[in-house]
């Protein structure tokens, strides 16, 4: 009896090793594959990864628990607070341990990309700008870049990644709604890093001071929300300074002698998954940025997101997608920073800490005037800026039509970019045509010609965004006249508000 319980056990033992042999060697085939796929993704797009990313946590920790002025920072801390050493250098191991992220390749460029291109994609139509990776270009390749960004949506996060993905992956600042799992542990393997927004420990900051600081000595690419949070009633919010007051502080040390540029990126979309209940806050001035609002937010677009998606893939299979318009990311020129620091009239770092900081705020209204000049101009946006502008009552939908041109005339005038998408292709093949055919046309007629497709494109605005707008019950539309529905009119001003800066400056 024994030994036929014994052979059974050693069957199992061994089937059980079987199967732990197959696995590995099955995952390990995979794992080589994917990795090889990536490789050649990044090959054949050239795009530029930061190396340091991929240095082990413990290396990090090593660095920051090694900087002197933690080290003398952890002393003042255990003084001022009776606590043992011991105690407040475990204090700041957690510190980085919750700070630093670990950037995984695969969840970057097979998994996050895959999801972003997917759902994006199903949601919106997606239009980028053509001058954007020329812009790009002119950064001289060994300079350590920042993305500052405007922040309308938590789709924020995916929608600039995915723009980025063939040119460089990019390491966020996220805040602390991010910290429960699973979104901890996705956040990190993208490379992001996490702060707290509203903690006021002097040991802490350092602690991210020197962090930001030492992967800006490494080169690592950085994106910054300069907001500071989402935009309630569509307009640019005031900038903040912190994380940016560190990234420059950068320059006080010796060893890094390389560019630090900025690059101004400009996000818009025709339609915010969570713009109703942004609204609903401006509107009832209760603005609701804890723990428990951001996870509730987040969830909301978790849910909402993935269910636009399956509803418009199901309207892909049967011939009638209806995205929810345009979202896109524009960017401005690159500003360097050696070229504000040589126009002071003297050095920020020697000025007391008062007076740096209305530096550094300066410089951070300037990155924002910036992206306000860069705003993708969507069609629902310029839209109900017409609206907005001509008043309330009904009116007519050719008198909106020549509203919405004449802020387009406006936008172009001040270099703004007006989005494209494909039901503009018909009149952008005719502009095109039009320029390579300017020469050998009188001036009256380049500029009868230019007034037609600018009433064409007018008119495909307004189409665009009435269709979408009537969707979202924003307005109604009856015998050839389009009225504001009263109840949504706070929803209107809120992506009109997204255009002020631009059209008013």
């Amino acid at each position: 009896m024994i030994s036929i319980v014994l052979t059974y056990f050693l069957y199992a033992l061994g089937a059980i090793a079987a199967y732990e042999i197959v696995r590995a060697l099955l995952m390990g085939w995979l794992r080589r594959r994917l990795y090889r796929s990536v490789g050649d993704y990044l090959d054949e797009n050239r795009t530029r990864l930061d190396r340091n990313k991929f240095l082990h946590k413990i290396a990090v920790k090593q660095d920051l628990l090694n900087d002197p002025e933690i080290h003398e920072a952890v002393i003042d801390h255990a003084l001022e607070k009776g606590q043992k050493i011991r105690d407040v250098q475990r204090q700041v191991e957690d510190y980085i341990e919750e700070i630093v992220p670990f950037f995984n390749l695969l969840s970057y460029y097979k998994i996050g990309y895959w999801i972003a291109n997917s759902v994006l994609n199903l949601i919106y139509e997606v239009v980028i700008d053509r001058e954007n990776a020329a812009k790009l270009e002119k950064i001289p390749k060994d300079s350590v870049v920042v993305f500052i960004m405007n922040h309308r949506s938590n789709i924020d996060y995916i929608l600039v990644a995915y723009m980025l993905a063939r040119q460089i992956s990019l390491s966020y600042a996220v805040g602390e709604w991010a910290r429960v799992w699973p979104l901890e542990y996705i956040f990190k393997s993208f490379g992001a890093y996490f702060i707290r927004r509203r903690y006021r420990e002097r040991l802490y900051h350092l602690v991210l001071e020197k962090y930001i600081q030492l992967i800006s000595l490494q080169g690592v690419t950085q994106g910054i929300f300069i907001e500071g949070g989402l935009s309630r009633d569509g307009r640019f919010r005031p900038a903040k300074i912190g994380i940016l007051d560190y990234i420059i502080g950068i320059k006080r040390n010796p060893r890094f002698q390389r560019e630090l540029v900025f690059v101004p990126a400009a996000i818009n979309y025709d339609h915010v998954l969570e713009d109703r209940v942004l609204v609903d806050e401006w509107k009832k001035g209760k603005e609701k940025s804890g723990f428990r609002e951001n996870i509730a937010s987040l969830v909301r677009i978790a849910v909402k997101g993935p269910v636009l998606a399956l509803v418009n893939a199901g309207r892909w299979l049967t011939g009638r997608l209806k995205r929810h318009g345009y979202a896109s990311v524009s960017f401005g020129e690159p500003v360097f920073l050696s070229k504000f620091l040589e126009a002071q009239k003297s050095s920020i770092f020697e000025l007391d800490r008062k007076k740096r900081l209305e530096r550094v705020q300066a410089f951070a209204d300037s990155l924002l005037m910036e992206i306000s000049r860069a705003i993708p101009v969507t069609p629902v946006c310029i839209t109900a800026s017409a609206l907005l502008a001509m008043g309330e009552g009904p009116v007519e939908k050719s008198t909106l039509v020549r509203e919405v041109e004449k802020l387009r005339r406006i936008v172009r005038r001040k270099n703004g970019r007006i989005v494209l998408g494909k039901a503009f292709e018909t009149s952008r093949a005719l502009a095109d045509k039009l320029e390579d055919e300017k020469e050998n046309r009188t001036k009256e007629l380049v500029s009868f010609e230019e007034d037609l497709i600018a009433g064409d494109d007018a008119a495909q605005t307004v189409k665009v965004a009435l269709e979408i707008m009537k969707r979202r019950k924003l307005v109604a539309v009856k015998r050839g006249t389009v009225r504001l529905l009263p109840a949504r009119r706070p929803v209107v001003e809120y992506y009109a508000n997204s255009l002020k800066n631009l059209l008013e400056t």
